[in-house]
């Protein structure tokens, strides 16, 4: 009788245990979950600071780019007036003093 009443008991201990531990194992798992959800959200927020990095960086070289280039055709215009300037003035030269001078 002992033995069957100290059986019983160890049954049920266990299977209070099994019940607490399947809690405990619940518990975490959701802790798991939660914890990989933050990571997760967190990547996703650095992926997105990542982007717009990367959106920035390509604006400003876009930006850098075309004032480089407005600047290359201001210099050849003002190149280019300066020699029509030069081909008017020995024009005018010629044409007032002739080939001979």
């Amino acid at each position: 009788m002992k033995a069957l009443l100290g059986g019983m008991l160890l049954l049920a201990g266990s299977a209070f245990g099994y019940v607490q531990d399947s809690e405990w194992r619940e518990w975490r798992q959701a802790e798991h979950r939660q914890r990989a959800m933050e990571m997760r959200e967190r990547a996703r927020y650095r992926h997105e600071a990542y982007l717009e990095a990367s959106r920035a960086r390509s604006e400003a070289h876009r930006l850098r780019s075309e004032m480089g280039r407005e600047r290359r055709e201001l210099l050849r215009e003002e190149a280019r007036q300066r020699r029509e300037m030069t081909r008017e003035m020995r024009r005018e030269y010629r044409r007032d003093f002739g080939r001979v001078y």
